[in-house]
């Protein structure tokens, strides 16, 4: 392993990730080395500021998961929510299932991008986002930590954009992946494999991307050998027995100023279990997981097919700056297992969603030399239309159409002779949602309306370098989401969308940090604060409140290189929020665990004895937490628990690598903190929701490029 340079080390560090990014090159090695250009390639990033941005100049919390982490982690787990839980502070603990719910951004939800495409619902949740494309299709992942207003409707927590492969240099380079994964368990009812195929190049201007995936995976069992159920967490999905594809296409030309590209990304999977039963059997007391049953309660197979369609044209030579215009079109289909609960079968039903929307942003400098200031303007428009579909019960929601409309300006200055940084901006959203006539789920009749939201958001922020080693930064920012309206019409008891408030939920976040670098170290430590007034919870009988709430918490970050072989690190996550329970204006309740996760702390250390081998051990800890509050998913308190993986990767020769991994290397028997908080016993929720994690799994891939 080479020593970082300073720049190199300015980059993990901005990137505040507590992992450190190691790359075994399948091609021979240019005059910069393949680790230096892949981590250089990370300076420049775009969700932070909606332009290419240094990363080490970004004055917002920022963390980026690169390819190659991507790759090595998805190597054992490829669930994107469980990556994210395991390399960027301030993330949740992962679910371990499909849906994101409950894991959370510095306590919120937070806004899923694929390529600057909004994939999350914001009209109708089904916490899927996350999982709506394959890890081999992304290149990186960037992530802002905290309220942000840079793309707009529904950040309040932060943004995952999710960058897609890009074509490699060369006429043509083609790459082919065979992967397998098996529980000791039983080898033959847990095996799953995974292939890829892909091809890029790039000639007289053109270039174009193609990549293919297909997954067969098999089933899982926890540490103590039972089989987990398909679906472990009520009707979120799981992650067993899947059938998925993935085809990503890219094409485009650049030619002096001018470059212009179109991609397709459709990602597919279904559920085909033979132990798609009723579940029982979990008790938190006699800590015994739920199981499954033989047989298939659902009507339909679930699944989800994602399609995104993406346009964009960049200008470098307009108004003296740069111009880009983006238009887009996603369209999801999300079917739900049906579930048995306390004797009665509930209905089975699908989310459909379908948006369109067009971003353009100047990036236009001020004409002053002494000052060095530009401005990143633009307009951003969207149209969403969302609805449910029931399966085999009755319609009990209504088709909601949001459009949404926001101009923006960013302004940013460099000061002291570079030595500080000031960002400021405003984005106005102006969203109107029509909303049908329906039926709630108690049977009320409800006529239809629409509701008109005008927000405007503001947010500050700024860097100062101390020394050539600390630097300090902070700001405030605000984000708006509408709140958890489809579960709000879903059984409230009004009989008019006119008398719901149009409040909707602004965020107001604070954060404030310092980070260092040094020769061969880097450190950061960012505390946060965030507020809003309508605030999204749930009572003892699961009805939806709206309430105050506050959140408050902490990151830490550190990595050291102690040898050129041996590098360590790992990250420190803390938060606690509560809420106002009745209006007086006093927080007298602690959010409940769906919302504040336990303490999380990350570790690794990286071990690379020959130029062809790397080894990595890293884990997880989750610790306890016992909240004061009356919320449904506040009633039980969260036991710890420690997680260890081991991984391993070999270039066989020029062209070739084989990669190994073991997730949850000592076979930990523990239940995530999700299916913790939800595991009531008092209701007996737990003979459901008391699942525990997968324990010991296998793996091996073999790539090969060409």
């Amino acid at each position: 392993m080479l020593k970082y340079s300073g720049l190199v080390t300015a980059t993990l560090l901005a990137a505040v990730q507590g992992v450190s990014a190691q790359d075994l090159t399948l091609e021979d090695e240019p005059a910069l080395s393949a680790e230096d250009a892949m981590l250089l390639d990370l300076i420049v990033v775009k969700s932070a500021t909606r332009t290419e941005t240094p990363i080490s100049e970004a004055t917002v919390s920022v963390s980026v998961v690169t390819e190659d982490q991507v790759q090595r982690q998805s190597n054992v787990n490829s669930n994107i929510g469980q990556i994210l839980s395991k390399t960027v502070p301030g993330f949740g603990q992962s679910t371990e299932n499909l849906t994101e719910y409950g894991q959370t951004l510095r306590g919120r939800n937070f806004l899923t991008l694929i390529d600057g495409v909004p994939q999350t619902n914001n009209l109708n949740n089904n916490y899927r986002a996350l999982n709506s494309i394959s890890t081999t299709a992304i290149q990186q992942i960037e992530v802002v930590r905290g309220a942000t207003a840079a793309y707009g409707f529904g950040a309040p927590g932060g943004l995952v954009n999710i960058i897609t492969k890009q074509p490699e240099d060369g006429e043509f380079n083609a790459q082919i992946s065979i992967g397998i994964k098996a529980s000791p368990t039983s080898l033959t009812e847990s095996f799953s494999y995974l292939t890829e195929a892909g091809a890029s190049g790039a000639r007289n201007g053109f270039f174009y991307l193609v990549n293919g995936s297909w997954e067969d995976t098999g089933a899982s069992f926890t540490a103590d050998g039972e089989r987990r159920p398909p679906d472990s967490f009520g009707t979120q999905g799981g992650t067993d027995d899947i059938f998925a594809y993935n085809f990503l296409g890219k094409l485009g030309y650049e030619h002096e100023n001018h470059k212009i590209e179109i991609s397709a990304n459709r990602y597919s999977y279904w559920q085909d279990s033979d132990w798609a039963g009723i579940v029982s059997g979990g008790s938190r007391q006699s800590n015994t997981s739920a199981t499954p049953s033989r047989g298939n309660l659902n009507t339909r197979t679930p699944g989800t097919d994602n399609l995104t369609l993406n346009g964009s044209y960049k200008n470098d030579d307009v108004l003296g700056g740069t111009f880009e215009l983006q238009s887009y079109y996603n369209d999801n289909t999300t079917t739900f297992t049906r579930t048995e609960f306390f004797g009665t079968q509930y209905d089975q039903y699908e989310t459909e969603s379908r948006k369109i929307g067009s971003r353009a942003t100047f990036d236009t400098p001020f004409p002053w030399d002494r000052l060095p200031v530009d401005i990143v303007w633009g307009l951003d428009v969207l149209n969403d239309q969302t609805k449910v579909n029931p399966i085999d019960g009755p319609v009990d929601t209504p088709k909601y159409e949001l459009t949404g409309i926001a101009p923006f300006a960013q302004v940013r200055a460099d000061l002291f002779n570079d030595r500080a940084i000031l960002s400021a901006g405003v984005r106005y959203e102006h969203l109107s949602v029509d909303i049908s006539d329906y039926v709630n789920e108690i049977g009320t009749s409800v006529t239809g309306g629409t509701l008109t939201f005008r927000e405007p958001l503001f947010n500050i922020s700024g860097s100062f370098d101390l020394n050539d080693k600390f630097t300090v930064f902070g700001g405030f920012s605000q984000g708006f989401q509408l709140g958890d309206l489809g579960r709000y019409l879903y059984n409230s008891n009004f009989t008019n969308v006119s008398q719901l408030s149009d409040d909707g939920q602004k965020t107001d976040s604070y954060e404030l940090g310092v980070r260092a670098i040094g020769n061969n170290w880097d450190a950061s430590v960012t505390g946060f604060y965030n507020k809003s007034d309508n605030g999204v919870t749930y009572d003892a009988n699961l009805d939806i409140v709206l309430s105050p709430e506050q959140i408050w918490g902490i990151e830490v970050a550190a990595n050291y290189e102690a040898t050129d072989q041996i590098t360590f690190g790992g990250t420190l996550t803390w938060l606690e929020g509560e809420y106002d329970t009745d209006g007086d204006g006093k927080y007298d309740s602690d959010l409940g665990s769906d919302r504040i996760s336990p303490l999380k702390l990350t570790g690794y250390v990286e071990y690379t004895p020959w130029d062809w081998a790397n080894f990595r051990l890293q884990g997880l800890y989750s610790g306890y937490r016992n909240p004061d509050s009356e919320q449904f998913t506040g009633l039980e308190s969260i036991d710890p628990y420690f997680v260890m993986d081991a991984f391993a990767d070999f270039k066989v020769n020029e062209r070739s690598k084989l990669s190994l991994g073991v997730e949850n290397i000592l076979n930990a028997d523990y239940v995530p903190v999700l299916q913790q908080s939800y595991s009531v016993q008092s209701y007996g929720y737990d003979d459901y929701y008391y699942a525990k994690a997968p324990g010991t799994t296998f793996s091996a891939k073999y790539t090969v490029k060409f």
